[in-house]
C-alpha cells in the first residue's frame, strides 16, 4: 500500500513574458490575474536550472528547497508547491527532497509540464524537547510567508511559467502551513489542496493558534481530505495534541461560510497519505486556474464520490 508518513541564481525567461501578472494583479483583457511578484527580500534564488536541492537567502536566512523542472520543459509551465509535515532532524538533514523522492515528483513534472517547489521547513524547538522541522504555523513571525514570496518570485523571473496556474498542497504539518498561504497569500493561488490539514488547532503551550483561519483576499476552489475522527491524528491515539480530521471540519465550514467552493473528501484511515488522496489531489490541481470556477464544480466528482462530496454553502 502506498503510504506517504511525514511526522516523523534565477536566468531571464526564456520565453515572453505573458505568464506574469500585470501591474493591478486582478483583471486584465484576458481576465482575473494572480497578484503581482514580490520583491525578493536579499536578492537570491535557488538553482533554478535543473532539479534538484540548493540552498538560497531568504530574510538573511540560509534556506533550503528542492525544486523539480520538467527535463524537457514547455513554455507556460504549472507550479505546485508542496509542503512537508512535521519531520525530525535526526533522520534527515534534507526533508523537501524526500518528498519529492517519495512522490516522484520528477515524473509527475515530466508529464503535465510542471514545476514542483518542495522547500525545507525551519527547525524549531517545542517544549524545550524535541527538535523537528516544522512552519511558523501561528506567524510569530513573517519567513516563512516570505520564503513562498521569494520561491514564488525566482520562478516567476526565471522560468517560463504561467502564474496563473500556481497552487500549493501539503500534509499534516505542511497542510496546516497551506492554510496560513491561503489566508495570507490567497491573490497568489489558484487552488489549495490540504490533505489532513484544518485551521485553528489550540496547541498546548502556544498562546496563538495554530493555522489561524483568515478570510483570503481571492475566491479560490479547496479540496480537503482526512482520515477518521478516531485515527487521524498526531502524535498518537493515546496522546491527541491534533485531531485532523476535526480540524477540517472546522476549516471546510469557514471556507464555505465564505463562498468557496469545497470538496471534502474522507476515509477511514489514519495520518497517512494514500494513493487515492494523492490521485485525486494530482487531478484536483492540473485543472485549476487562477479566478476561474473548478470544472469539479460543473462535472462532479467521478469516480470519487463515494468518499467524497461538495460542501455546501454555510456548513
Amino acid at each position: 500500500m502506498f503510504t506517504l508518513l511525514l511526522l516523523a541564481a534565477c536566468s531571464a525567461p526564456s520565453g515572453d513574458d505573458s505568464g506574469k501578472a500585470d501591474d493591478t494583479g486582478t483583471v486584465d483583457e484576458d481576465g482575473p490575474k494572480s497578484a503581482p511578484l514580490a520583491a525578493r527580500s536579499s536578492g537570491e534564488c535557488p538553482d533554478l536550472t535543473v532539479s534538484g536541492t540548493s540552498s538560497f537567502t531568504s530574510s538573511g536566512e540560509a534556506r533550503q528547497v528542492t525544486i523539480i523542472v520538467p527535463e524537457n520543459p514547455e513554455p507556460g509551465m504549472a507550479v505546485n508547491f508542496f509542503f512537508h509535515g512535521v519531520t525530525d532532524p535526526a533522520s534527515t538533514d534534507n526533508p523537501g527532497g524526500e518528498t519529492a523522492a517519495g512522490l516522484e515528483l520528477q515524473g509527475e513534472a515530466d508529464a503535465t509540464n510542471t514545476v514542483w517547489i518542495v522547500p525545507d521547513a525551519p527547525v524549531q524547538d517545542l517544549y524545550g524537547m524535541i527538535s523537528v522541522y516544522l512552519w511558523d504555523l501561528s506567524l510569530v513571525q513573517d519567513h516563512d510567508l516570505v520564503l513562498y514570496d521569494d520561491l514564488r518570485t525566482c520562478v516567476g523571473e526565471g522560468l517560463d511559467v504561467d502564474l496563473d496556474r500556481l497552487s500549493v498542497v501539503g500534509f499534516s504539518g505542511g497542510a496546516l502551513w497551506s492554510t496560513v498561504i491561503v489566508a495570507n497569500r490567497g491573490d497568489t493561488l489558484a487552488t489549495a489542496v490540504e490533505l489532513s490539514g484544518g485551521s485553528d488547532i489550540e496547541a498546548p503551550g502556544f498562546d496563538d493558534l495554530f493555522a489561524e483561519y483568515v478570510t483570503p483576499t481571492s475566491d479560490l476552489p479547496v479540496l480537503l481530505t482526512s482520515g477518521s475522527p478516531e485515527a487521524d491524528v498526531w502524535p498518537s491515539a493515546s496522546f491527541v495534541v491534533v485531531n485532523f480530521a476535526e480540524a477540517t471540519d472546522g476549516l471546510q465550514a469557514e471556507l464555505a461560510a465564505d463562498g468557496h467552493f469545497v470538496v471534502r473528501c474522507q476515509d477511514d484511515g489514519g495520518h497517512e497519505m494514500s494513493r487515492q488522496e494523492w490521485n485525486l489531489a494530482k487531478d484536483w490541481l492540473a485543472s485549476a486556474q487562477f479566478g476561474e470556477p473548478s470544472p469539479y464544480e460543473a462535472d462532479g466528482l467521478g469516480g470519487d464520490d463515494d468518499w467524497c462530496a461538495v460542501v455546501a454553502a454555510g456548513e
